[in-house]
Order: C-alpha cells, then sequence, then structure tokens
C-alpha cells in the first residue's frame, strides 16, 4: 500500500511545526513546539477538558538517516516514519505533517483508520 502526497511544501517538518498551535473547536487543544536535541523538536499537547481536567501529551521529532521519525513519548511510546514526498509504505504506520506558515495537521494512517493527533491555527506562545 502507498501513502498519498504528505505535503505540497518544501519546509522540513520542524519547520513546519516549530512555534505554537491552538484548536478552539469541539476537544480544544493547544500545541507546542520547541527546540530539542540534534535539530529535532519536543513537542507538548494540552487537551482542555470539561471542569478543568487537561490531559497533557508529549512529542519528540527527531532526524533519523534520510528522514524524519515522529514518537509520543509519555504513556503508550510509540514511533512513526514521518512521510516525505508522494510514497512509502504505510506497513508499522506513518506521521503526515501538513501545514504552513498558519495551519498545521498532523495524522497517522496505516495502524489501522486515520487517527489525527492535533490540527490547528498558529498562535503566539507565551511563557
Amino acid at each position: 500500500m502507498l501513502a498519498a502526497c504528505a505535503t505540497g511544501t518544501s519546509l522540513t517538518p520542524p519547520q513546519r511545526l516549530a512555534g505554537c498551535w491552538i484548536n478552539r473547536d469541539a476537544g480544544a487543544a493547544r500545541m507546542r513546539w520547541s527546540e530539542g536535541a540534534g535539530g529535532g523538536l519536543v513537542g507538548v499537547k494540552t487537551l482542555f477538558g470539561i471542569a478543568g481536567v487537561n490531559t497533557t501529551e508529549r512529542y519528540a521529532l527527531a532526524a533519523t538517516d534520510g528522514g524524519w521519525r515522529l514518537c509520543r513519548v509519555d504513556a503508550g511510546s510509540r514511533c512513526w516514519n514521518v512521510a516525505l514526498g508522494e510514497g512509502g509504505s504505510l506497513t508499522g504506520g506513518r506521521a503526515f505533517i501538513d501545514g504552513g506558515s498558519d495551519y498545521m495537521r498532523i495524522a497517522v494512517i496505516g495502524d489501522g483508520p486515520e487517527r489525527v493527533i492535533f490540527q490547528g491555527r498558529r498562535e503566539a506562545c507565551r511563557n
């Protein structure tokens, strides 16, 4: 099985992700990506729950030989190769990072139905 085009931009995955993002729709969430080791990024996603009960997920994006790897690094750690270009096997799952200066979407395909990790718009970072 081959994946469709992952993105229409020449920006690298870290260039697409870096900074702060927000989704104010149902299931509101915020995601912040900051500099990590070796040119990669570390990401923290906060899901805003009912009555102020929030959930946090942690991610890492790291360079690999010839590509990038996205990992969820908290409970239930899991990694996916980031799709680059127009094709590639979905065996073991593949992460798709789409977006540009004001919109970003991260989804995983290949382990069953598509699962959206995050999608949202650019937000100014606060401490």
